[in-house]
């Protein structure tokens, strides 16, 4: 395989002899039967994506109730497949992704976000162009064993179609640092995602940024958790898992790499950033509660809250658990 950015492999050819194009194809306009032409069509000129996660105001709702009767683990009750619009800069709509998974089961939504088994459908103009899966994982510990370690593979669509790459937690979890490194479709290691954090990482008052880096190590991209850019912005994360993220990749990548770079943004979404709300308002205890940021150990991942207590009993003013 040519090699055109280091590491990163050559881009698909649809209409070259190596290609594998069909006949009918137009000039120009991939025939829309040839996934691997769609994907060099709608990746090609990627080079920056503003991803929304739709807001979801019933989810929201449901865990400011669970919360408020002192029994915040009921939120999950209202947990809704996620929803993301992914906008060019110039501000227009690129990509739909849509979560398709279980509401019950061992594996599904209620029992064990935001480490569920779940697909992600990738939408250009109404016809889906990627697929995404990812198993359930017993998430936030330490990545030493395969179970805990987050990974996704990604697939031309519609359905799970020919294998673009595979996105994978290295053993570890990168120690101090969020990792992950992404694999194309023969399981060789084309690019690592790290986070430029020591040891903590979250909250909402600041952005989050995940350099990439091709296989020599060169820093190529970035993707970035942003923080709210207004006061509108600043509730709703406050009170639901509704983040904002941007990534900036090269023109010359591989459209397929593209797909799996889009792939390991919304895996660092579920993984680090799908907290049910950052607030937590407890009446029935008379508490009130803010998660400061996560502490990040080889994988494990630990919410560091601040907590007022208006009850009278005394309380510690802050801790190091969850909600």
């Amino acid at each position: 395989m040519a090699d055109d950015m280091g590491g990163f492999g050559s881009a698909l050819d649809p209409v070259g002899g190596g290609g594998g194009a069909r006949d009918n194809v137009v000039e120009g306009i991939p025939d829309k039967t040839d996934s691997s032409a769609v994907i060099h069509q709608v990746f090609q000129e990627t080079t920056k994506l503003v991803i929304k996660q739709k807001f979801e105001a019933l989810e929201a709702l449901a865990n400011a109730a669970a919360n408020a009767v002192g029994m915040g683990a009921l939120g999950a009750l209202g947990e809704i497949a996620n929803k993301y619009d992914a906008y060019t800069d110039d501000g227009g709509l690129k990509f739909r992704v849509v979560e398709s998974s279980e509401y019950c089961g061992l594996t599904g939504r209620c029992c064990c976000k935001p480490n569920h088994k779940l697909q992600l459908h990738v939408y250009h103009e109404g016809e889906e162009v990627v697929y995404i899966d990812r198993g359930c994982k017993c998430g936030q510990c330490c990545s030493f064993h395969e179970c805990c370690r987050q990974e996704m593979t990604v697939y031309q669509g519609p359905g799970e179609g020919s294998k673009l790459g595979h996105i994978m937690e290295p053993t570890g979890g990168g120690g101090f640092s969020p990792t992950l490194q992404v694999m194309d479709r023969d399981e060789n290691q084309v690019a690592t995602i790290k986070a430029k954090a020591f040891c903590c990482i979250g909250g909402i008052c600041c952005d989050h940024t995940f350099e990439i880096t091709d296989a020599q190590g060169n820093v190529v991209g970035k993707i970035i958790k942003t923080k709210p850019d207004s006061l509108g912005a600043f509730a709703k994360e406050m009170v639901s898992d509704a983040d904002v993220f941007s990534m900036d990749i090269p023109k010359e990548m591989a459209p397929e790499q593209k797909a799996a770079m889009l792939a390991s943004l919304h895996l660092i979404d579920y993984w680090l950033f799908e907290g049910e709300g950052d607030f937590v308002c407890d009446i029935v205890n008379q508490s009130c509660s803010v998660k400061c940021c996560d502490l990040y150990c080889f994988g494990c991942v630990w919410p560091c809250s601040c907590t007022c207590d208006f009850s009278g009993d005394g309380g510690d003013g802050g801790d190091g658990g969850g909600d």
